[in-house]
């Protein structure tokens, strides 16, 4: 357990967190990967509690923004990954048309044309050229079947990406002084999804 001093030293440092953002005028997916990435480990360390706040009061009066669009920014951090926000950044791009060219990403790079393009912000006015060529791209092109070899591609690097993000979540997890009723539940959460996993694997034909 925790000694109160080391309480107080969370809750400087939580302080010295927010103050460095106290601009932070968030709208999802316009804020920086690092950004995101503080408010998703801030919720889930809750350090607010600390000062006395719940999740709402720590957005609204802390963070300046409200709950709804802290909970979505956290979203698409879990779906998309970091690179979201830095294409987002320098594009101006929604999470539902990011959706629409997500199969164009793979390793931190935006591929098109043969080209891969490193997502980082010193790549803007690349990345800008080549993310509105996909959209044009994208929308123009004719709906490809269901079983398509590009769809399938596409859902396997989003399932790719959703087991290893959830894996690495409850490794976290297991790593936390939790108290008896939340390893029980993180016991039930990593039964049923290797119950489910069997499942899907059983109806799998080769």
């Amino acid at each position: 357990m925790k000694k109160k001093k080391d309480y107080q030293e969370g809750a400087v440092d939580f302080g010295t967190w927010i103050g460095r953002r106290h601009a932070f005028s968030l709208i999802a997916g316009r804020c920086s990967a690092a950004d995101a990435q503080c408010l998703r480990e801030l919720h889930e360390s809750k350090e607010y509690r600390k000062l006395g706040l719940t999740w709402e009061e720590c957005c609204k009066q802390r963070a300046g923004i409200g709950r709804s669009t802290a909970d979505l920014i956290i979203r698409n951090l879990e779906e998309f990954g970091p690179d979201y926000f830095v294409i987002a950044q320098v594009t101006g791009i929604s999470a539902k048309e990011y959706r629409r060219i997500s199969g164009s990403v793979s390793n931190h790079n935006l591929l098109h044309a043969g080209e891969e393009i490193p997502i980082r912000v010193e790549n803007a006015q690349r990345l800008v050229t080549a993310v509105e060529t996909i959209r044009r791209e994208t929308a123009a092109a004719p709906a490809e079947p269901a079983d398509g070899l590009a769809e399938a591609e596409r859902c396997f690097v989003k399932a790719e990406h959703a087991l290893r993000t959830a894996i690495a979540e409850l490794d976290k997890l297991r790593g936390m002084p939790l108290d008896a009723d939340e390893r029980m539940r993180l016991l039930s959460v990593i039964d049923e999804t290797t119950g489910t996993l069997k499942l899907i694997g059983m109806k799998v034909t080769v």
